[in-house]
């Protein structure tokens, strides 16, 4: 979508006066940096930076402004365009040692779809309410990018002056093709110039439902997401007169033989540490057996036995599962294909084309033909880094004693694409929440209003930890 100059900032002007009128409430007892970020995150909650308008665009133009206003040079305030609907945001913020690499910061500001009709409240308007912050974007991830952009203006305008660069890249297209982060990764990598990053799209503080820590998260893995058609075809024929290769009975089999396959178990530092973290508040039955698997990652006992946990088994090992079906075109005829789509979360460290191998042999059938859906790419998980760990845990003040826990995603982020060319990248967000109350992707999203406004003083904190950190 283009729009030009004059038209975008009347349309933008307005879209501020609404969202700042719908949410007027007593807010002079925030802070300065408080302030600023509440209203950073109104304007661009009011912007729809789904694949419907695709305003990222417009989001990444007005952000852009903040910064220069704030003082950063213009030649450190870069809009990347990846095509016409889509522009990402890359800030540097100068440290005094130029020599080394610096610290990448990342979260994304495009959103996933939400339709008025469905939401209690307007998706795209900042709601107030009973402590939470209701909108698209509120979860996943526009309160991480506001909360890294209004910090970095702060720091800016108080005039601190970091011992090395930090690098904040805004994507426009996580939730979709993920190519913004790819272009960054890849095609800006000696530009950026960084020896890690920190993703801020992240649930990392995880509380149970009386409100007590349960851990907080640092994501250094995730799976790879890759999903196959299968397809089986033939001549069909009248159904009256029935023959032994149905496509749809053919498929079926092999759809059968994938669901009894597991799989070999995969353990790395990353499922380790979340298997050592659940044990210590599991069952004593759950907790033997995961003391099991760790000292014996071949145990196909102990493997079998947390299969069936709906975290603990996405972290052992690769999964396929079917999750789409189309077969036959008329009721009184024999199919002439059949076809379905299974979906695959393939354990870091592992290609693709190792998996689709795995499952022709599975199936030990040419006449299914599978052919990939986009192709995944593998990255290898992220080694937790002393330095890193210990400054994340000092920056948190919520809940000083928390748990700090490994964690490996079961689903994909813009971090993927940084980690496949060699460079670690560490999900931590800053916010603790009830992860059921987040409704990420769905319905009346929400973070906590309190929490948003203590991730400001996490990152605040975690910025100058980690760039006083020599060079390693």
């Amino acid at each position: 979508m283009k729009i030009c100059t004059k038209t975008r900032w009347v349309w933008l002007a307005g879209l501020l006066v609404t969202a700042h009128v719908a949410n007027a409430q007593d807010h002079s007892s925030l802070s300065d940096h408080e302030a600023m970020a509440r209203q950073m995150f109104a304007d661009v909650i009011a912007m729809d930076t789904s694949v419907i308008k695709q305003e990222t665009p417009v989001m990444a133009r007005y952000l852009a402004d903040r910064f220069r206003a704030a003082g950063f040079a213009d030649e450190h305030v870069t809009e990347v365009p990846i095509d016409d609907n889509i522009v990402s945001l890359m800030v540097r913020y100068p440290g005094r040692n130029n020599s080394v690499p610096g610290i990448g910061y990342l979260a994304h500001m495009d959103v996933v779809t939400a339709l008025r009709k469905d939401w209690e409240l307007d998706p795209f308007t900042l709601t107030e309410r009973d402590g939470y912050f209701i909108g698209r974007g509120t979860a996943d991830n526009k309160a991480g990018v506001v909360a890294l952009a209004s910090t970095f203006i702060k720091l800016k305008q108080e005039g601190y002056v970091p011992e090395r660069d930090m690098v904040l890249m805004l994507t426009g297209d996580e939730e979709t093709g993920m190519l913004s982060a790819r272009h960054f990764a890849n095609e800006l990598r000696d530009t950026i110039n960084i020896e890690y990053a920190i993703n801020a799209d992240a649930l990392s503080g995880v509380l149970a439902e009386d409100g007590s820590p349960l851990g907080y998260y640092i994501q250094g893995a995730e799976k790879t997401y890759q999903s196959w058609r299968f397809t089986v075809r033939n001549p069909g024929g009248h159904s009256s007169a029935p023959r032994d290769d149905n496509a749809i009975y053919q498929l079926a089999e092999a759809l059968l033989k994938i669901r009894a396959f597991k799989f070999p178990t995969m353990l790395n530092e990353i499922s380790v540490g979340m298997l050592e973290a659940a044990a210590a508040i599991s069952d004593p039955y759950t907790a033997g057996v995961i003391k099991t698997l760790v000292a014996d990652p071949q145990n196909a006992e102990a493997a079998d036995a947390l299969s069936g946990h709906p975290l603990l088994g996405t972290v052992i090992r690769t999964t396929c599962v079917a999750t789409m079906l189309e077969g036959g075109h008329a009721e009184n005829a024999l199919p002439q294909s059949a076809s379905a789509v299974v979906n695959c979360r393939i354990m870091p460290g592992v290609h693709p084309e190792a998996v689709y191998e795995t499952l022709t042999v599975v199936i030990g059938d040419d006449e299914v033909v599978l052919t990939p859906l986009g192709v995944g790419g593998m990255a290898p998980a992220s080694p937790m880094r002393e330095d890193v760990v210990t400054a994340i845990g000092a920056s948190i003040r919520e809940y000083p004693d928390v748990k700090l826990i490994p964690f490996m995603a079961s689903y994909g982020t813009d971090g993927k694409e940084f980690r496949a060319v060699g460079i670690p990248v560490y999900g931590s967000s800053g916010t603790f929440m009830i992860p059921q109350q987040a409704f990420a992707h769905g319905l009346n999203e929400k973070v906590g209003v309190e929490t948003f406004y203590a991730s400001l003083g996490y990152w605040e904190r975690l910025m100058q930890t980690l760039a006083a950190n020599p060079y390693r």
